[in-house]
């Protein structure tokens, strides 16, 4: 059994039992113009009309670091470490490799602030799913980045993030069905609530919990407490 304090995720869910770590436009196609009507001349052909293709559009290029970031970015002191991840996660157009590799810096906070960068650059669209799931599942990295990763990649409605989140509830060590118990019911709720239900029945206190209080909040405020039949019953009755 797990012992010291267990680090809740965040996110707009209520939290319970431990203290909490961290904090195309498109446009119309333009009509094509009608054919001109060419007049008839000898010994010559008029070639048809033909509209210009436009270019596709290509995704924006990212910033890579200027040279003294980058030297910074590997400095042998931490503290300039962590002013230069800063400065690149303030970057909305940054290149996500340079997080990436500050992610798994052996200080501690340079690893956090990466991870938030990484999940800002995901919930931006910028970042796939993929890369936040490695370090949430990556046990060789501290728990608090391991959390912080956890929370970029559930508070983002997708399907990878639900299938992820749905796994660390049923599978998971006690640290990641905690979180996971929060962080799914901000997923798809054909997912998450049956998971949900089954996690009542967990043996740890603190994933019951924070399932029930998921549980409440996706359904509107209903509270059957712990009583998975009594959940069952209303999650199979409710209009689809």
């Amino acid at each position: 059994m797990r012992t010291g304090p267990i680090l809740l995720a965040t996110g707009a869910l209520a939290l319970v039992g431990v203290g909490v770590w961290l904090g195309r436009t498109s446009s119309a196609t333009p009509e094509a113009p009608p054919a001109a009507h060419a007049e008839a001349q000898p010994r010559t052909a008029t070639l048809p009309r033909t509209q210009a293709v436009p270019e596709p559009t290509l995704a924006p290029k990212r910033s890579e670091p200027s040279r003294a970031l980058a030297a910074d970015l590997v400095d042998a002191d931490p503290k300039i470490r962590r002013a230069a991840v800063r400065e690149v996660a303030r970057d909305r157009d940054a290149d996500p490799a340079a997080l990436l590799a500050a992610s798994r810096d052996p200080d501690l906070e340079v690893g956090v602030l990466a991870t938030e960068g990484l999940g800002q650059l995901h919930a931006a669209g910028a970042l796939p799913a993929a890369e936040l799931i490695a370090r949430a599942g990556d046990h060789a990295l501290n728990e608090r980045v391991r959390l912080t990763a956890i929370n970029g990649l559930g508070t983002v409605p997708s399907p990878e993030a639900a299938a992820y989140l749905a796994d660390l509830l049923a599978r998971g060590d006690t640290f990641e069905r905690v979180n996971a118990a929060i962080l799914i019911g901000h997923q798809d709720l054909e997912i998450a609530v049956p998971v949900l239900i089954r996690a009542l029945g967990d043996g740890d206190e603190h994933v019951r919990a924070n399932a029930l209080e998921s549980l409440k909040t996706r359904s509107r405020g209903r509270d059957f407490g712990t009583d998975a039949a009594a959940w069952q019953a209303w999650w199979q009755s409710r209009p689809r």
